[in-house]
């Protein structure tokens, strides 16, 4: 049996049984996910602040649970504090954004990453040049409504990330989107039906990543950059 604890970076639950749920729906048979969400935090993670103030929950998470499971996921595309946990975990840490991302080089000549709000945009640029895959990337486009919104109106959120989509695909070129935000999660579907290009979701990619580590018997390295502190 695959144990794997899906961390939700934030101070809130809202997500976690449908996220349970949906990610469970789509595990191995011999995998079994767990969700849970800080005890302080953000509300949502749009900024690098939000991304700072999340990190050590994280860290804490990993550390009350580090002896029982076989792999954790960070679910945010930011991948607040991925690194950190790292250093400190035996086990697989994934980061949906550096999974993703990875994952969309393998499926077309560049990618493009569709953001919540254009703050995002910047940020995006930044992690994918520390991921040194500036060759492989189009650009990012965000769209007009937060994380905590997405789900306010889904007809409006599709309609959103279908433009920013179009966008990226006739505008700059990409030939793989990638949902820049794990709460775009239940929409991933309909948008791939639409667009007939891959679309790459984080959370699902996050997962898949880490139950494919657990079956390879991979984890990080502690030569150097994940070294224990």
């Amino acid at each position: 049996m695959k144990k794997i604890l899906v961390i939700n970076p934030i101070a809130t639950d809202v997500w976690d049984l449908s996220d349970k749920e949906y990610l469970s729906s789509i595990a191995c048979n011999d995998t079994l996910v767990d969700v849970t969400s800080l005890k302080e935090g953000p509300d949502s993670i749009e900024t690098h602040y939000d991304e700072a103030i999340a990190a050590p929950g994280v860290l804490n998470v990993i550390c009350q649970n580090k002896d029982d499971y076989h792999a954790f996921i960070v679910n945010c595309f930011a991948d607040p504090g991925v690194m950190g946990a790292r250093e400190i975990s035996d086990v697989p840490v994934v980061g949906p954004g550096q999974a993703s991302m990875i994952m969309a080089t393998m499926l077309g000549h560049k990618f493009g990453i569709i953001s919540v709000r254009k703050k995002a945009e910047p940020m995006f640029e930044q992690k994918v040049a520390t991921l040194g895959l500036k060759d492989k990337f189009a650009g990012a486009v965000g769209i007009n409504i937060g994380v905590n919104g997405l789900l306010a109106d889904r007809d409006i959120t599709a309609a959103e990330i279908l433009k920013a989509a179009n966008k990226l695909i006739k505008e700059l070129n990409a030939e793989v989107v990638v949902l820049g935000c794990t709460g775009m999660l239940s929409f991933a579907e309909d948008i791939r039906k639409e667009l007939k290009v891959p679309v790459v979701e984080p959370a699902v990619t996050a997962l898949k990543t880490a139950e494919a580590l657990i079956d390879l018997k991979l984890t990080h390295s502690k030569i150097a950059l994940y070294s224990k502190p």
